[in-house]
């Protein structure tokens, strides 16, 4: 049998996010980043509130690459007590951003 009809599609998967997810995380911070650095532009309440629920989707989305992220990466050598440090540091901080985004409303 060929490589190909032996490898297990949630291995390639993983492997294709792995390789792929930290470039799209990158990019969805730094639109985020200048999306949320608008927000002293705007000068009307309903432009305001309409900037600040694009600011938590992006949110929702980041936070989601960051779980594709964690899951891809599970089994892969990293040490479990780092993983979970590093996890728990991203999920604070994206925590902290939606209730600052939740209070600015």
């Amino acid at each position: 049998m060929r490589e190909t009809e032996n490898t297990d599609p949630i291995a390639t998967l993983r492997a294709e996010l792995l390789r792929d997810l930290p470039d799209h995380i990158k990019r969805v911070r730094n639109a985020y980043r200048r999306a949320a650095q608008q927000a002293a532009l705007l000068r009307e309440a309903k432009d305001f509130n309409a900037h600040q629920a694009a600011c938590k989707t992006a949110l929702g989305h980041l936070d989601g690459l960051i779980k594709l992220l964690r899951w891809a990466s599970e089994g892969q050598g990293a040490g479990e007590d780092d993983g979970a440090d590093n996890a728990m540091n991203t999920s604070d901080l994206i925590a902290k951003a939606k209730e600052a985004l939740e209070g600015a409303s």
